[in-house]
């Protein structure tokens, strides 16, 4: 009887132990996608036109592109990849459903979101960091941590232009048109990589209708030097 008892019992408590860890298990699952779409819901708020393209003041515009890289690396450390977290955040799955009439963002602005975001993470990791509780809450608040490697490590990176905003006034508003990057010195000339990049980015610009045609020649014709003499 004792024996039978004691079996009872057993089962009994490996039962609730299997409902507990059950529910524990399902507990944390639902925590994490509440997390999943919380991120995602905040991805979408940066990326939309008006914060992306159009922000009232430069810093506003420095300060959204760490968050919504911070997002990306959270979202990352969640079990959402770079390329989910962003296509996500852009609404890719709702249009996948969509008419085939309904075009509510310009292809080209779409790719300049995507393609700022994944540049932007790429540095993030390039510059050594890692998406843990500190460098997760300074991004938080629009600010990065010092550089953890390479040859300026422990200087403190910092958010550039692309295109000088000298040559389009308003462009250091514009998320497309800024890049986490290394500590540089002022007043270096732009190598032939940059300069090459800063032309591609104002004909996607142009394109996005960010700006029109006429500052998207004055800026290549800026960065076009000019003919040697005979």
């Amino acid at each position: 009887m004792e024996d039978i008892n004691l079996r009872y019992i057993l089962t009994r408590a490996g039962g609730v132990i299997l409902v507990i860890v059950v529910g524990l298990y399902a507990l944390g699952y639902v925590k994490k996608r509440n997390k999943q779409a919380a991120i995602v819901a905040e991805l979408k708020s940066l990326s939309s036109d008006s914060s992306f393209f159009r922000q009232f003041y430069a810093e506003d515009a420095r300060k959204s592109l760490v968050k919504a890289v911070g997002l990306i690396a959270e979202a990352n450390n969640l079990g959402l990849p770079p390329e989910t977290s962003i296509n996500r955040g852009l609404g890719i799955e709702e249009k996948y459903f969509a008419m085939d009439g309904d075009k509510e963002a310009s292809p080209v602005k779409e790719t300049l979101v995507r393609e700022t975001l994944r540049a932007n993470y790429e540095n993030f990791r390039k510059l050594g960091y890692e998406a843990d509780f500190h460098t997760l809450d300074m991004m938080k608040q629009g600010d990065l941590p010092p550089v953890r490697t390479g040859p300026q490590a422990g200087a403190k990176a910092e958010v550039g232009t692309i295109i000088d905003p000298a040559l389009s006034p308003g462009l250091d508003k514009v998320m497309a048109n800024l890049e986490i990057r290394p500590p540089k010195e002022k007043g270096l000339p732009l190598t032939d990589v940059e300069t090459a990049t800063a032309k591609q980015l104002a004909t996607a610009l142009r394109d996005a209708g960010i700006i029109e045609e006429a500052a998207e020649k004055r800026i290549i014709e800026s960065l076009t030097p000019p003919p040697p003499g005979p």
